[in-house]
């Protein structure tokens, strides 16, 4: 398993085409990063270490409580010298982009250039 280097914060916006949503932060995350919803219905960074049912990539950085922007689906700026192609994985390390599955298989999406991820989640492991 290899991370994935994502661009900075500031860096990072949403494409044309892509699907965003506003979600509440249950913990501190920095964008790019992929995110899942919790039982108390927040998101935080995703861990594969445990199966996840949700995930998205936020747009800006927060903390707890903080409200922000991420993607469901489709391209945004996000990544750099990535290789287009590349399937994205969550990482068993919270908020971290992989070139591997961790722990419970999670593609977050596929490096569309160097620097564009198109998010597409797909679940890989339930249990």
């Amino acid at each position: 398993m290899a991370a994935i280097t994502k661009i900075s914060a500031k860096n990072v916006k949403k494409l044309v085409g892509s699907v965003h949503h506003r979600i509440q932060l249950g913990a501190t995350v920095t964008a790019p990063s992929p995110v899942t919803e919790q039982s108390d219905g927040k998101w935080d960074g995703t861990d594969t270490s445990a199966a996840q049912l949700t995930a998205m990539v936020a747009l800006q950085s927060g903390v707890d409580g903080d409200w922000i922007d991420a993607v469901s689906h489709g391209p945004i700026e996000a990544l750099s010298g990535a290789t287009a192609g590349t399937l994205v994985y969550g990482s068993d390390t919270a908020g971290a982009f992989d070139t591997a599955a961790g722990t419970k298989g999670l593609v977050i999406g596929y490096a569309g250039s160097a620097s564009v991820l198109v998010v597409a989640p797909q679940i890989i492991d339930f249990s």
